[in-house]
């Protein structure tokens, strides 16, 4: 009983988390001094589920040294970001920036479900 509270206790915590990493905008994110972990999908996108769950899972370990936030092509809230920058077709997909967009990197939907690859694109972004 006690293992199961515990292991229940650590899925809400986790959840959580999530959830703080998804209530930041793209524009509250780029303004702050962390690097950024932009997750680029839509709706009919193919994997997008799997590569939400991948994200979201890098968002609890890697949320002190990183800004998460994700973008849904489809919505109005998307245009701006659509005309500034270039939506490539292989939704879903992430994006790095650091020091303030000057620097980024794109992550295609492959490494992003990869664990080992995903955390080795962070780590080499943050030198």
């Amino acid at each position: 009983m006690k293992k199961t509270l515990t292991l229940l206790f650590l899925l809400i915590l986790a959840a959580f988390s999530v959830k703080q990493a998804d209530a930041i905008t793209f524009e509250e994110a780029m303004s702050q001094s962390k690097p950024v972990v932009l997750l680029i999908h839509a709706p009919w996108a193919a994997n997008v589920d799997a590569v939400k769950q991948a994200y979201d899972a890098m968002s609890v370990q890697y949320g002190d040294r990183y800004n998460f936030t994700k973008i849904d092509i489809a919505t109005k809230e998307a245009q701006g970001f659509n005309q500034k920058y270039t939506i490539y077709p292989n939704l879903p997909y992430v994006l790095l920036f650091k020091d303030n967009g000057k620097f980024s990197r794109y992550l295609k939907q492959d490494c992003v479900m990869d664990e080992a690859c995903f955390k080795e694109r962070l780590d080499f972004f943050l030198k």
